[in-house]
């Protein structure tokens, strides 16, 4: 018998950022960590309608990590 609310999991493809520098805030030392992820699943596709793989799926949160590197780096308490 199948329930009605199915719950699927779909694998992660992840890969972590890192930035360090000066707080554009505070101006003491900073370092910044975060996880950048997107699922493989048939709803993740691309502009053509391709279910991506994961291979590129990491072009895109490389890209993504490159974008948020060039953002100034700030304390999590003073990111207000």
């Amino acid at each position: 018998m199948f329930s009605s609310s199915m719950t699927r999991t779909f694998q992660e493809v992840s890969l972590q950022g890192s930035k360090s520098g000066v707080c554009s805030v505070c101006g003491k030392k900073a370092t910044r960590k975060q996880k950048f992820f997107q699922t493989l699943n048939p709803y993740n596709k691309t502009a053509d309608g391709e279910v991506k793989s994961a291979s590129m799926i990491r072009e895109e949160l490389y890209e993504k990590i490159d974008e948020w590197k060039k953002e100034p780096v700030m304390h999590a308490r003073c990111e207000g």
